[in-house]
């Protein structure tokens, strides 16, 4: 807008800035509404939220995999932190498998299969929603079993550790096995076979079953250390037992389901 009067140009405004001579109706309803700006400066301040979060969790990450025992100082402020990390880890672990499984069926596809049933046109990949989401499923369960298991122990023990500082602390202390995770899916891409599923499962063994031992052997250690060594074997038996009934009860459901695609193609 511009003054009539003194000749001052202003974006927004009833009365000029220099001279105060009010603008007329038409010249206020012409001139650009002043949340533009401020739409702006939100949206700038949300951008650097954002990347100030990811630098945040970068450093923690960095400091986690050098020094995985500074993961028990973490509090409940750091839950969704340790969240995070547990949906990478699962992320991680569902591509390792579903890119070391697609190397597998395209090899045994083009140098078996095709000489014998050069006719059959098989599908060039393992489709990869249908596949990834029960691998997904599969590793979601066993980080469940583990925080079910620490909470219960950790109840029975009367540890002073609640749900978020609990999910904090041990998504913290996943952090190495997250790296682990990743680095597999180099060797997932290149087709290493042996080298893939040897470090997932020592990813499995330790962040799924070793680490909970170590979560009730610390904290247990701080505030009940008479019962710091039965917690941490029935920490174990509990991973393990009920592992062994969702393993089970998951072999049933799919030998189930493979009985009804053999039914109906009899």
């Amino acid at each position: 807008m511009k003054c009539t009067n003194c000749q001052n140009e202003q974006s927004s405004g009833k009365f000029c800035g220099v001279c105060g001579t009010p603008f007329s109706e038409e010249e206020i309803a012409q001139s650009p509404p002043p949340t533009t700006a401020l739409a702006t400066v939100e949206q700038n301040t949300s951008n650097a939220d954002s990347m100030n979060n990811v630098r945040y969790y970068w450093n923690d990450f960095l400091r986690f995999l050098k020094q995985p025992l500074e993961a028990f100082r973490a509090d409940e402020s750091a839950f969704a932190r340790g969240m995070i990390t547990l949906l990478l880890y699962m992320t991680a672990f569902t591509l390792s498998i579903y890119f070391i499984s697609n190397s597998l069926y395209k090899f045994f596809n083009t140098s078996m299969m095709m000489e014998e049933f050069a006719f059959w046109e098989a599908p060039t990949a393992i489709p990869f929603f249908e596949f990834s989401y029960r691998i997904f499923f599969f590793s979601l369960v066993g980080v469940v079993i583990s925080l079910v298991s620490i909470f219960i122990v950790s109840k029975i023990m009367k540890l002073t550790l609640c749900p978020k500082t609990l999910v904090a602390q041990y998504g913290a202390l996943m952090t190495p096995f997250l790296f682990v995770n990743v680095i597999t899916i180099l060797f997932a891409l290149s087709g290493t076979v042996t080298a893939t599923f040897l470090l997932l499962g020592a990813s499995m063994f330790y962040g799924l079953l070793v680490a909970p031992i170590l979560f009730i052997y610390h904290h247990g250690m701080r505030s009940q250390p008479q019962r710091v060594f039965y917690g941490s074997i029935g920490t174990s038996v509990i991973i393990l037992f009920l592992s062994y009934f969702m393993g089970r009860w998951m072999l049933i459901e799919k030998l189930s389901e493979l009985g009804e695609r053999f039914n109906q193609i009899l």
